[in-house]
């Protein structure tokens, strides 16, 4: 959408078909807190100054917001998979990785660039069958670069997906731990007290001890105090020689 006003043209995206991928990572990190950095966010995606929009009519700058809504709206279907030119590219899973992919994801993760998104696709994302080749993948950033969102978002939800999955993963695994930690304190504190099995016959006392050793012994294995390594059974002392001293 073009907007004029004031000898001023304003050129305003009206759908992610019009924004590349390179437009894309000059401001998806920002996160305005105030009312400036968010005029500011605003000028960046339509490429202009921020005092254009800070002299502009109020009315103009909400009309720019209202058209701008979509990049607040999440309404892409994760996808693995895109097609470039008619050739079929896909995202490499964790378990398919080489060593070198790796160490190059792992390089870009850790940089200050502002390129990472698309550095990330030209490592990750390759045609059917292709080999990973870092000077390739070098290459191959700008034309992720230049390419229309609506294409590349699907990816980049994929990544987000999988990122939410993990983070879900974690904090369950988390979970279990603490309440496994719980559970095994309230046991120790259940079968040092005595619990009211004194009176109990003898079958069922020993039944009760055996069943609360291997409770214990099984949750230990969540424990962090837990130690795996094997115990050595000690060597039987040898009556004959020890009589014969």
């Amino acid at each position: 959408m073009k907007l004029e006003f004031n000898d001023t043209v304003i050129h305003v995206p009206a759908s992610w078909a019009e924004i590349t991928l390179g437009d894309y990572e000059r401001w998806f990190m920002k996160q305005p807190q105030t009312k400036l950095e968010y005029v500011e966010f605003i000028a960046a995606i339509c490429k202009i100054e921020t005092d254009v929009l800070l002299d502009s009519p109020t009315q103009v700058f909400n009309i720019i917001v209202d058209t701008l809504g979509f990049i607040f709206e999440e309404n892409f279907e994760p996808s693995n998979r895109i097609e470039v030119d008619g050739q079929k590219f896909a995202v490499s899973f964790s378990d398919e990785l080489t060593l070198a992919e790796w160490v190059d994801v792992e390089s870009v993760l850790e940089s200050e660039s502002d390129t990472k998104i698309s550095e990330l696709l030209s490592i990750l994302c390759r045609p059917y069958g292709e080999k990973y080749d870092a000077k390739t993948a070098e290459t191959r950033r700008d034309m992720f670069r230049s390419m229309p969102c609506d294409k590349v978002m699907p990816l980049i939800a994929f990544f987000l997906r999988r990122k939410a999955e993990s983070e879900k993963i974690l904090h369950l695994f988390s979970t279990v731990k603490d309440q496994t930690g719980r559970l095994l304190k309230d046991i120790s504190h259940f079968a040092e007290s005595g619990d009211g099995i004194k009176s109990l016959p003898i079958w069922q006392r020993i039944k009760y001890t055996v069943l609360m050793k291997f409770w214990k012994r099984r949750l230990s294995k969540f424990s962090d105090s837990f130690s795996t390594a094997p115990t050595k059974p000690q060597p039987k002392k040898n009556r004959l020689s020890s009589s014969s001293r």
